[in-house]
Formats: structure tokens, C-alpha cells, sequence
């Protein structure tokens, strides 16, 4: 029988991987951003690539040698996991939707991840630091976006997401079904302790719902003053 380990929400173990992502949002792109060259920035984003990318393969091989890995459970089909994706290929092509996807789904996400974990199914040290590592990887990723390659978000970004996300959802549901999954938690409350997990099936979904355009709104707002200031840009330029 399996001896799964869960750590304390906010003890020690937590805090120490709630400071390692700390640290490494604001030391990474602090350091790309004053010390290192353009040419340099390319490199660095290629490492951020390999490493968010290889994090994953990491882990479903260990799943697999384990002989734990399942197409129902293992797929990286939620947000946090596809994220990992967008974030990469945000890194490497600079395209502005996936990094606006990245933006909303890689912070609200991962961030709640973070703080709230759900780490059913983590059996030991590995795995723990492999969830903890990935969700701050994603997080990593768009700050180095914004701040070494200063992207930005677009006025709409907010409204494109959430019907892009309602979009996706009512795709993975359909895969959920043909699979008997249940990613992005559609047909189980997770394991977490999120205070907006109210309620059982389906009546929780309207919580994660509200709770995932609560969380967008927050991050979109301060971008309000950059997109006001654009506009009097736009205005002064056409007088």
C-alpha cells in the first residue's frame, strides 16, 4: 500500500516551496533584465523551455516506469498543465494570444495552486517538488514575458479569455466523457483547500466559475492605468 504524504497547508514544507517560487520570480527576471544582452535573453528563454517542458516529460516517464500513468489522470489537460505549454511556446514565438492564455491561466492557476494544493495522488519527495516546480515555472515564464520581453496585455485580453476558457471547457468535457476523466475538475471536487469550492456536483463548478473571473479581474486591473494611458497616447497623437 502506498504511504502518500501530504503536507501541512502552510507549514514548514509548504512555505519553503512558497518562497522558492518567490524567488525565483523575482531573481531570474531581475537578472535577465539588467544583466543580460538580447541575444542572451533568447538563450535563457530556450533553458525556461527546456526545463518547463522536461519538468513534464520528468514526470509522466516516472509515472509510467511506475506503472501508474493513466490517459484518464495524467494528460496535461488542465489549466496548470496547459499552461506549461503556452507559456513555452509564448517564450518562443512571442505570439501575443498565447501569452495573454499564459497570462490569465498560467497566474490565476498556478498561483492557486500554489497556495491551496492539491496534492492527492503525490506519494513522495519527487513529486511533490515537481508539482510545486511546475506551477512556479509557469509563473516564471510570464514574468519573464513581461518583464525581459515586454509583452503586453491588449484592452480585450480579459473578455478573449473568458470565452475562450468556456470554450475549452466545453471541449475537455466531451473528452472527459469519452476518457471517464476529470480534467479541469469537471466531474469531482478536487482534493484542495480553496474556499471557493462550495457545494458538491455540479453545484461547485458555478463556484470555480465565479472564482476564475474573480481571480482574471484581479490581475487584469492593473493594467487599467497602462491601457488608460495608451488611450491618452492615442488621443494627443490624433490631435
Amino acid at each position: 500500500m502506498i504511504d502518500y504524504i501530504r503536507p501541512e497547508l502552510y507549514g514548514p514544507l509548504h512555505l519553503k516551496y512558497i518562497l522558492m517560487g518567490l524567488a525565483m520570480w523575482i531573481i531570474i527576471p531581475f537578472f535577465g533584465k539588467q544583466f543580460l544582452t538580447k541575444s542572451q535573453h533568447r538563450i535563457v528563454a530556450y533553458i525556461l523551455i527546456i526545463f518547463t517542458i522536461g519538468q513534464e516529460i520528468i514526470n509522466d516517464s516516472s509515472l509510467m516506469f511506475q506503472g501508474v500513468w493513466q490517459l484518464s489522470v495524467n494528460l496535461p489537460l488542465h489549466m496548470c498543465g496547459l499552461s506549461l505549454f503556452l507559456t513555452s511556446w509564448a517564450l518562443y514565438s512571442k505570439k501575443q494570444t498565447a501569452f495573454e492564455l499564459a497570462y490569465f491561466w498560467g497566474i490565476a492557476g498556478s498561483t492557486q495552486a500554489i497556495l491551496t494544493p492539491d496534492l492527492s495522488g503525490v506519494w513522495n519527495p519527487i513529486g511533490i517538488f515537481i508539482f510545486f516546480f511546475s506551477h512556479s515555472i509557469i509563473v516564471l515564464n510570464v514574468i519573464w514575458l513581461m518583464v525581459v520581453d515586454g509583452m503586453r496585455l491588449r484592452r480585450s485580453s480579459l473578455i478573449d479569455t473568458i470565452i475562450l476558457t468556456n470554450g475549452f471547457v466545453f471541449i475537455v468535457s466531451i473528452f472527459n466523457f469519452i476518457v471517464n476523466g476529470n480534467y479541469w475538475f469537471l466531474c469531482a471536487k478536487p482534493v484542495s483547500n480553496s474556499p471557493f469550492l462550495i457545494g458538491d456536483w455540479p453545484f461547485y463548478l458555478l463556484g470555480i466559475q465565479i472564482a476564475g473571473i474573480v481571480l482574471m479581474g484581479l490581475i487584469y486591473l492593473p493594467w487599467l492605468p497602462y491601457f488608460r494611458r495608451l488611450r491618452l497616447q492615442t488621443e494627443s497623437d490624433t490631435v
